[in-house]
């Protein structure tokens, strides 16, 4: 049973999440965007960056450049990361570190396995086909453009750095409640998502070779057992994110 805790808590959560709208903003790309430069974008105010961020061309920009990328996740960082004091407490906090986990997820392609899975576990008969045959229900996430290795490995790589985001909220839930302009859906979609990923292993391989063979339905005979530990999405900083979003973690057997 908790190997499949992961899809068992994705599914509820479409409920609330409203995934079709995510990512989306109908009055974006009308004309293009002027993104700011990547010493700019360093010190730009998180008011400033929430508005880059309702048009889909910033993400774009930042996806083909590399060094924007990095200062406007640095900027955000300071909220929560090192630079910070460790608490993610105040609704500025709290929209800063969410954004730094779009940003992650956007640029690197992992927003196609969110939104994607979504979708899929949404459909009649998504749940169950999802959890009989994976490696299709990846494949059909992508469509035709198959991602490469490299691919995967950085929308892994984002997924697990947004968990770290997606943590630090949680953890402050604690004490202070969610904002109002957030989702709570959204962030306990995706917060469950990456937190899944925490706790696979399968040594001596590696996630992101599994997933790439899973997908290309390439021979898995030579991979170990997966093991499935959930630690992290039983934990505390998961537990408030679901609170937040309107669930009671036990009744998901958390």
């Amino acid at each position: 049973m908790r190997g499949k805790l992961p899809v068992l808590i994705l599914a509820p959560l479409l409920l609330l999440g409203g995934r079709d709208a995510f990512f989306t903003n109908v009055f974006a790309g009308l004309a293009p965007l002027e993104v700011p430069s990547s010493a700019e974008l360093q010190t730009l105010p998180l008011s400033d960056l929430e508005r880059l961020a309702e048009d889909p061309q910033f993400f774009e920009e930042l996806a083909g450049d590399s060094a924007k990328e990095d200062a406007v996740l640095e900027n955000l960082d300071d909220y929560f990361g090192p630079e910070g004091d460790g608490m993610v407490d105040t609704p500025e906090e709290q929209r800063a570190t969410a954004l730094y986990a779009e940003v992650l997820l956007r640029t690197s392609g992992a927003d196609r396995i969110v939104s994607g899975l979504a979708g899929y576990l949404a459909s009649a008969d998504g749940f169950d086909q999802f959890e009989s045959d994976p490696g299709s229900a990846l494949a059909d996430l992508f469509g035709e453009s198959l991602p490469t290795l490299e691919e995967i490995e950085a929308m892994v790589a984002a997924l697990n750095s947004a968990w770290n985001a997606y943590a630090a909220i949680g953890a402050g839930l604690g004490s202070s409640p969610l904002d109002d302009s957030l989702n709570a859906g959204d962030l306990a979609f995706n917060a469950a998502l990456a937190a899944a990923l925490q706790g696979i292993s399968l040594p001596p391989a590696t996630l992101d070779d599994y997933i790439y063979d899973v997908i290309y339905g390439n021979d898995l005979t030579g991979y170990g057992a997966v093991s499935v530990d959930s630690t992290v999405l039983t934990g505390p900083e998961m537990g408030n994110l679901l609170s937040a979003a309107g669930f009671d973690p036990a009744d998901l057997g958390l």
